[in-house]
């Protein structure tokens, strides 16, 4: 899917105010990664975001209208052609949920994240990602939400990776080069929004597993607006704008086993397709650099 071009941001040294003593640290239920395949789409659905796809990808623009019509023109058109692409996507096997997602063990070192060997952890550095910092305000890290190295705890960052699979990407080719761009623009963004809901909904689940959803709110809508601990951020955005580190996560996570790659630019294949890093810490929310 589509990434925002990198800020260009260098990270500086100066450090910033911690205040993660006292954050709890969850206990992960496992170390490493898994791979889950066979997921219901009906469990993905209800956590599409209809304003970032009727609006955003559909184009969707309420002009002129009165807010009467626009709500009219939802319910009596967009609403039934979205149950329409919905059903159809599952009756045809367009949209195929998978995920790959894992627990690490890391330590903050500075502006940089240690993740560690889960067999000698604090001995065997695996590799480590290197976040710019604020140059003003609270003059956050990513990196401040996690216990510092030699702090005598370790600390868990979470990550995953959802794709719908290529056959959305397909079907969409197909319907472009059938001149039918109209239903292109609605089967791309359906596939484009529904990649984004697997991430909202594996992120939850991740949250279950940690045993900080607690805090969720219990409608969903809330959740597109971060009611829950911590955050879920996406390389190429401003608190982690460097792509390249995409790479790393391709390491730790081995996203090929669903099916998914990186191009040459650190872009995701297929295009509906999103990955991040989790953080629990409830301190953690987005932030520019």
């Amino acid at each position: 899917m589509g990434t925002p071009a990198r800020s260009g941001v260098t990270a500086t040294l100066a450090p910033a105010p911690r205040s993660v003593a006292d954050a709890s640290i969850p206990t992960p239920p496992f170390w490493g990664t898994r791979v889950v395949t066979g997921i219901d789409l009906d469990d993905v659905y209800p956590y599409i975001n209809p304003v970032a796809l009727f609006r955003g990808q559909w184009g969707l623009k309420k002009g002129a209208m009165t807010d009467a019509d626009y709500d009219a023109l939802i319910e009596d058109k967009i609403a039934p052609m979205f149950e329409r692409l919905k059903a159809r996507c599952k009756a045809e096997g367009v949209l195929n949920p998978a995920v790959v997602y894992g627990y690490f063990p890391c330590n903050a070192d500075g502006n940089d994240l240690i993740i560690w060997d889960e067999r000698a952890v604090g001995d065997v550095e695996r590799l480590r990602f290197a976040f710019p910092r604020q140059g003003e305000k609270g003059r956050l890290c990513i990196s401040d939400f996690f216990r510092p190295a030699g702090s005598g705890q370790v600390d868990v960052i979470g990550m995953h990776c959802v794709t719908m699979g290529s056959k959305a990407s397909e079907a969409a080719k197909k319907l472009f080069e059938k001149n039918e761009y109209q239903e292109y623009l609605y089967l791309h963004g359906l596939g484009v929004e529904t990649a984004e809901a697997l991430a909202e909904f594996w992120h939850k689940r991740m949250r279950q597993e940690l045993g900080i959803a607690g805090e969720d709110s219990p409608r969903i809508r809330d959740l597109f607006t971060q009611h829950y601990r911590g955050s879920r951020y996406s390389f190429g955005y401003p608190a982690c704008p460097d792509m390249s580190d995409q790479e790393k996560l391709f390491k730790l996570l081995e996203p090929e086993r669903i099916g998914c790659v990186l191009t040459e630019n650190w872009q995701i294949d297929p295009e509906q397709s999103t990955s991040a890093i989790i953080v629990h810490h409830p301190g953690a929310k987005y932030f520019n650099v």
